[in-house]
């Protein structure tokens, strides 16, 4: 009878380790730590640039700081946050940081969707607006706080020139020298380097919107209005509502049109959060308040975020439940 070899073991059902399952785990887990390899020096620097200062503000925030021989001195707990919460232009600049904020990103992200549909549509001219629109967004900030504080000089200023010869105003006034003035002035030089931003990024969603959309309201006889109500405003709410947050945040850490316009000034008038944390460690050399004052305007930031972002899925409930 013929003989036949015995089957290799690897070929019996059952018969010795079975490599074959064990080699896709062996092969994902060289991947995994070949990525993280990979990673890891940007990770790394990552860390340095951002965690760690992060981590150092924070422990610095509960500690003095002993500028001569820049190190720690010694923990002093929440004596720093307990002296800013007293400091009674600490809780003045929290709700004009705010405040101009708000006065920012509204206004800015209302300018730069009514400029968004413009440019999308068809007319003569438009790529050469579209480049000037993004002019703003090239200048430098400490550029453009000079050319504002140019523009509202009080003696060699256009704007007084404008409104004394138009008869608005009977002198030249110092518009610097009211806080009031002085802190919208900002705001609006603020706000003007923020619509090339939000003019780009809303025209970018204008742009991908179906234009099925509109040709069938168009065939159902929908408006102009209409459109724009029930179309182009809903769809590009996901949009508007990220890019005004965003907006906010970066209004929230203004500093150069601050420093160069102001300083702060008049009599603080013009302080806000982040131009506070500055005072703190570079005119009065405490570090340890400017770090509380710091981590107070990320907590402050966060809890505006917060804020609107339970505002925007309450009025997308409602409007689901419409």
């Amino acid at each position: 009878m013929p003989k036949f070899a015995p089957a290799a073991p690897e070929s019996v059902p059952g018969a010795g380790p079975n490599h074959g399952n064990r080699a896709p785990g062996n092969l994902r887990r060289r991947e995994t730590a070949f990525s993280i390899a990979l990673v890891a020096p940007a990770l790394i620097i990552i860390a340095g640039i951002f965690l760690y200062p992060a981590l150092f503000t924070l422990i610095l925030s509960f500690a003095e700081f002993d500028m001569a021989a820049l190190e720690i001195g010694r923990w002093v707990g929440l004596k720093n946050y307990e002296a800013l919460l007293a400091n009674a232009g600490f809780a003045d600049a929290i709700w004009r940081t705010i405040y101009f904020g708000l006065l920012i990103a509204f206004p800015a992200t209302v300018t730069g969707f009514l400029i968004a549909l413009l440019l999308n549509e068809e007319f003569y001219g438009r790529n050469l607006l579209r480049v000037v629109v993004v002019l703003p967004w090239a200048v430098p900030p400490v550029v453009a706080g000079v050319l504002w504080g140019q523009m509202f000089h009080a003696d060699v200023g256009f704007v007084n020139a404008l409104l004394y010869r138009t008869g608005l105003i009977d002198s030249y006034r110092i518009w610097f020298g009211d806080g009031s003035a002085a802190l919208h002035i900002i705001a609006l030089a603020e706000g003007w380097k923020a619509i090339p931003f939000m003019v780009l990024f809303i025209l970018a969603g204008l742009q991908s919107l179906p234009s099925q959309l509109h040709e069938a309201a168009a065939v159902d006889g929908g408006t102009s209005w209409q459109r724009f109500r029930y179309i182009v405003f809903p769809l590009m709410l996901p949009i508007i509502i990220p890019l005004m947050l965003i907006q906010f945040v970066w209004a929230m850490k203004a500093f150069d049109t601050i420093f160069v316009l102001t300083r702060g000034g008049p009599a603080g008038q013009t302080t806000t959060l982040n131009y506070f944390v500055y005072i703190e460690a570079f005119q009065s050399f405490d570090l340890g308040r400017a770090s509380a004052a710091a981590y107070s305007l990320l907590v402050v930031t966060l809890m505006v975020v917060l804020l609107v972002t339970i505002i925007q899925r309450y009025a997308a409930a409602r409007r689901a439940q419409a």
